[in-house]
């Protein structure tokens, strides 16, 4: 009789998930997940293989289940970490470890590859963007030798370093997002700046706001956390500004329409992009600047326009070098690699064939 009771139950609740997730309106983005929701497909000849994806992506009380699941794996299990990012308090990690020395080496390998085919008269420069886990207490979570990494670095780049991990704190950093926070970089773009040779001026920022973002690491934590506020800093000569991508065309420094999609972070410069070229129209020189980036630098670079009159962006993550540096004029600019630590221990992602 228990069995016949349990079985009823268990036919029930699948059967009522199910008759809910019917009646319900189907929704198209997840902002828990962080991703465009399946939809239900035509009747094609993968109609079966959509089909589950569509069931699985518009069951009922999703989200729920997978808060239940992560919960259960922190408080039950005792689990410090879920989906390698641990949550402290109402702020994400995103786990970067062990240290990967033989990837850091290689990326020193494709710095010093490039800054070979630069004209020996540029000046040449690089800075270590440090991932949240820097700021992770010692001993208590797992984390890369950070000490390490820079000093292989350090030891081994043919470019003057600029240091800002002494400038920076977690409180620099969005809470669902593994991004630092363009309101809070004037300190960074400061030190960048100076030491790129130029007079550092606080420019009178008007400061934009979205209120509801949740970042890339949001999803994998798979609990309901508050939003991030996402800021953004404008001056009205921005409007003069020639933003010009190999993919996408002329588009403005900030994408607003970005805010619409599932990652706001890409109104900074629209995101990820392979190559971009930037013409401030409000300066009369001939400065150049060229930055070898990734993510980070998409909000740092806003506030560094104002002291060029054309910067080349490079994400050697979506173009091959050997096709980049046809594009790139080097003669006369300064140059600057600006990458994180993430990609550093990660440095196979770089398309530079050395």
């Amino acid at each position: 009789m228990k069995n016949k009771i349990l079985t009823i139950l268990f036919i029930l609740v699948i059967f009522g998930f199910g008759l809910i997730s019917i009646i319900m309106k189907d929704k198209e983005i997840s902002s828990f997940e962080r991703r465009k929701l399946a939809s239900f497909p035509k009747f094609e000849k993968d109609f079966t293989e959509k089909l589950d994806a569509y069931l699985l992506d518009q069951f009922a009380f999703r989200n729920e289940l997978i808060t239940l699941n992560s919960s259960l794996n922190r408080k039950i299990l005792n689990k410090i970490d879920n989906n390698d990012v641990y949550v402290i308090g109402d702020n994400i990690y995103e786990k970067n470890y062990p240290l990967n020395e033989e990837k850091t080496l290689r990326f020193v390998d494709k710095i010093n590859y490039i800054i070979n085919k630069i004209p020996e008269k540029n000046r040449i420069y690089y800075s270590i963007i440090p991932d949240k886990s820097y700021f992770l207490e010692e001993n208590k979570y797992l984390k890369l030798d950070y000490n390490k990494m820079y000093n292989i670095v350090k030891t081994n780049t043919n470019a003057k370093y600029i240091d800002i991990t002494n400038i920076l704190n977690i409180e620099d950093y969005y809470k669902t997002d593994i991004h630092w926070k363009q309101e809070n970089l004037s300190k960074v773009a400061k030190q960048v700046v100076e030491n790129l040779g130029k007079e550092y001026i606080q420019e009178k920022y008007i400061v934009k706001q979205y209120n509801n973002f949740y970042g890339a690491s949001y999803s994998k934590a798979g609990l309901k956390l508050e939003s991030d506020t996402l800021k953004y800093l404008y001056i009205s000569s921005f409007e003069e500004v020639e933003v010009n991508h190999l993919e996408f065309g002329n588009k403005k420094v900030y994408d607003e329409a970005k805010l619409k999609n599932v990652d706001f972070y890409d109104i900074f410069l629209s995101g990820a992009s392979s190559y971009i070229e930037i013409t401030n129209n409000n300066l009369n020189d001939n400065s150049k600047l060229i930055i070898f980036r990734d993510s980070f630098a998409s909000s740092l670079i806003p506030l560094i326009i104002p002291y060029y009159y054309n910067i080349t962006v490079v994400d050697l993550r979506y173009i091959d070098f050997e096709y980049a540096k046809d594009k790139i004029d080097f003669n006369n600019s300064d140059v600057l690699f600006l990458y994180s630590t993430l990609i550093i221990n990660n440095s196979d992602i770089l398309k530079v064939r050395i």
